[in-house]
């Protein structure tokens, strides 16, 4: 938020923002945790809400009556110089005391209440701002984004685990906003974000109206497309925020008594269409309840109406922008709900909470988005831009590789965003002469190498009979069984900045059988 009456930013924060994500598992627990006591929060928010609204309504309908008995009888003195005398009332001039005492007792209880709410709604402002805060403080560059997204997947419990489901529930809130954030980077350096107050923003922080050329992804501040400090807060404070709370709290309602109703004691089953809808239509309810009545525009104090004027007007375009991203989560192919709605599905995807789960599924993720492209599910443009940005296989995703110096078959996990091709990922290769080994240079595995590719399989100098002893699970691993375990995340992520190419193995001899 910018400072009060004003709608310049301070950039100092920026001064704050790491370098180096080194301790990048204690923020996302720090995050998760941040989050988690949000969710606290407003599963009492939920219990509470519709009780004092009506409460409120009653209190303001007796307020009013008492105020409209009051002017009837003032009126009428005022009139005819006397007190009217009022039906089962002894004296008017106790009944008007009455009426004066309740009305100020009433008017009590309804400022109490209102400020109680207040309180209560600044509280989860600070409490939504702060961790968004603390998000897109690390959030910048693509070595950081690639960080934090395969860290959260590397992390996931296996298929088999008893808390998969409940782990995975946890992280998918700060996972998809991570996400989100770094697809509407995407979409907006290619001009695909039509919503109006997005345009008029991007016009305003943008001076120079080449908005594209700046972006949020570069990792080095000697680029040229770094933002610059004053713009970097600007686009961040009044686009990138909002988009991260709608992103946060898009499941927030699924905290709710009613859904909980709907979900029953098994939460985590497979629903029928129907209840799956109603769920959906109840959750996406509740969540724009929590939004418009758990926070809506926190009270301040101004020494000027002016001030406040300006600061409401503000606000209120801030919290209109939030509630039509939520809104929009219902619209098929509307620029800003599919700029969420992508992200979820692919989210839902990579960490499941599904009862049943087969780790092979996260690689099919990109198949998936495909062909809901295909069907009119969401906007074609839009998933070719998030699938070349996450590109076929998943950040943290485990394959194999014939490496193209010594013909071995090789071990390689998924390190980075943005692949040039989409079936040729940037990876860290974990094994060398199938020992473990971690280099700080990324290879680029090339489609000729990677076993996951029949085509490849074929082309190899190993026959099938090989490859299936050698490798009887399948063509990819699950990494995440040996994160931290054999694969310390420090090394791991480490890069010296290096990427080289890893091409076709071209064998001079007969296939290795």
């Amino acid at each position: 938020m910018p400072s009060k009456g004003s709608l310049t930013y301070q950039t100092e924060r920026l001064s704050k923002i790491p370098s180096m994500a080194s301790a990048i598992s204690k923020k996302i627990a720090k995050f998760r945790q941040d989050y988690n006591k949000l969710v606290d929060d407003a599963k009492v928010f939920f219990t509470e809400y519709q009780n004092q609204q009506a409460k409120i309504a009653q209190l303001n309908k007796l307020k009013q009556a008492y105020k409209q008995q009051i002017d009837v009888i003032e009126n009428y003195r005022q009139k005819h110089g006397k007190l009217p005398r009022i039906k089962n009332q002894d004296s008017t001039e106790n009944y008007l005391i009455k009426l004066c005492t309740l009305h100020k007792k009433t008017g009590n209880e309804l400022k109490d209440l209102e400020l109680t709410i207040r309180n209560a709604n600044s509280l989860r402002y600070e409490m939504l701002d702060h961790l968004v805060d603390q998000m897109l403080d690390l959030l910048n560059g693509r070595k950081i984004f690639s960080q934090f997204l395969g860290t959260i997947a590397l992390s996931a419990p296996s298929p088999d685990d008893k808390v998969r489901h409940i782990q995975n529930e946890k992280n998918k809130p700060i996972f998809i906003t991570a996400l989100t954030i770094a697809f509407f980077e995407a979409l907006r350096r290619q001009n695909k974000i039509s919503h109006p107050y997005v345009k008029v923003k991007l016009h305003e922080i943008f001076a120079d109206g080449d908005h594209a050329k700046y972006s949020l992804m570069a990792d080095s501040q000697t680029e040229s497309q770094t933002m610059p400090a004053g713009i970097k807060m600007h686009y961040r404070e009044e686009i990138l925020k909002p988009l991260a709370k709608a992103s946060l709290l898009q499941s927030i309602g699924v905290h709710s008594p009613e859904v909980d109703t709907i979900l029953g004691k098994d939460k985590y089953r497979v629903l029928e269409n129907e209840t799956r809808n109603e769920l959906v239509k109840v959750q996406r309810e509740k969540s724009i309840d929590y939004i418009k009545l758990g926070i809506g525009i926190v009270h301040q104090r101004f020494d000027t109406k002016e001030q406040r004027d300006k600061y409401l007007k503000f606000e209120s375009k801030i919290l209109s922008f939030i509630l039509y991203i939520e809104n929009s989560l219902s619209n098929s192919n509307d620029s800003l709900g599919d700029a969420l709605r992508i992200p979820m599905v692919y989210t839902s995807i990579i960490l499941s909470t599904k009862p049943e789960f087969d780790y092979q599924q996260i690689y099919q993720a990109y198949d998936i988005l495909q062909n809901g492209a295909h069907a009119q599910a969401y906007r074609s443009d839009y998933v070719a831009i998030f699938l070349q940005m996450v590109g076929r296989f998943p950040l943290g995703s485990g394959i194999y590789f014939v490496q193209h110096e010594t013909g071995e078959i090789e071990r390689a996990i998924v390190s980075s965003l943005y692949p040039s091709n989409v079936d040729e990922p940037i990876c860290k290769q974990v094994t060398r002469r199938q020992l473990q080994f971690i280099s700080q240079a990324e290879i680029i595995v090339s489609q000729e190498s990677n076993l996951f590719f029949a085509k490849s399989r074929e082309i190899s100098h190993y026959t099938e009979n090989y490859l299936r002893t050698k490798l009887p699970n399948g063509y990819i691993w699950n990494a995440a069984e040996l994160w931290e375990v054999q694969i310390p995340a420090l090394n791991f992520w480490k890069k010296d900045g290096s990427v080289k190419y890893n091409a076709f193995y071209q064998s001079l001899g007969d296939k290795h059988d």
